[in-house]
Formats: structure tokens, sequence, C-alpha cells
């Protein structure tokens, strides 16, 4: 590899290792609570998939697809600059985005919880009530 073409491949995959590890720390701020572990389990497999579809086509896009060991190094170099000086500062953002966005989530739980006491009514009191709708209309219609 010429010099130039190191530079950015080195560059990039620092860049690369600090954005992952901003990335991955967002993704478990906010899945966090899930309820469900397969889905967490299924998200979290499918980022890691992506991302590293994401290096390699950008490195390939630099520098051919060549991966040495000092840029996988530089790599996990960002991950560390990340969780060392970053951390704390992004974690206050993911706290204020998430504080920003509870009052949305409040009520759309309330719809969801309203919507399936609907769904969920007893079939005799749906019956009843269906029933007793179409008897008026009867009514009115043989007058």
């Amino acid at each position: 590899m010429l010099l130039p073409v190191q530079i950015q491949s080195i560059l990039y995959y620092f860049l690369m290792g600090w954005v992952y590890a901003l990335s991955y720390r967002c993704m478990l701020y906010f899945i966090k609570y899930m309820k469900r572990k397969f889905w967490k389990s299924l998200i979290e497999i499918i980022y890691h998939i992506v991302f590293t579809l994401f290096l390699f086509y950008g490195s390939y896009c630099i520098n051919g697809g060549i991966s040495n060991i000092y840029l996988i190094g530089m790599f996990f170099v960002g991950i560390v600059i990340y969780y060392s000086l970053y951390d704390d500062i992004f974690l206050n953002v993911f706290y204020y985005i998430k504080k920003l966005c509870y009052p949305f989530y409040k009520k759309i739980k309330l719809v969801k919880k309203k919507i399936l006491v609907i769904i969920r009514l007893p079939r005799n009191i749906r019956r009843i009530f269906h029933n007793g709708r179409n008897s008026k209309k009867e009514k009115t219609s043989n007058s």
C-alpha cells in the first residue's frame, strides 16, 4: 500500500472503532429494558453484522479490502479512546434523549393498553353489544 492509502486506512479504522463503541453503547442504552431476550439478542446480532459490512465496505473502497494487524489494532484503540474519554459525555446525551422521548412513549403505551382492552373484551359482551345494536335497527326498520 502507498503511504497516503495507509494513513487513510489507519484513520478510517480508528474512527470506525470510535463510531462502533459510540453506536454500540447507544444501542445498549436504549434496549436495556426490553423484556424479550430473543429480540434483544437479535438486534445485537444484526447490529454487529451491519457494522461489519460497513467497516469492510469502507476498507474495500479505501485500500481494496486489505486488513492488516495494525489496522485492527487501530480499531481497538478507537474503542478504548471512546470508552476512556467520551463515554460519560455521551451517556448524558443518551439520558437527555431518552428523557425527551419518554412522554411520547407513555402516550403510545396508554393507547396500546386501550386497544388491547378493546380486543380482549369477552366474546359474550361483544355479542350482547352487537346483538343489542342489531335488534334496535331491526325494530326501527320493521315499524
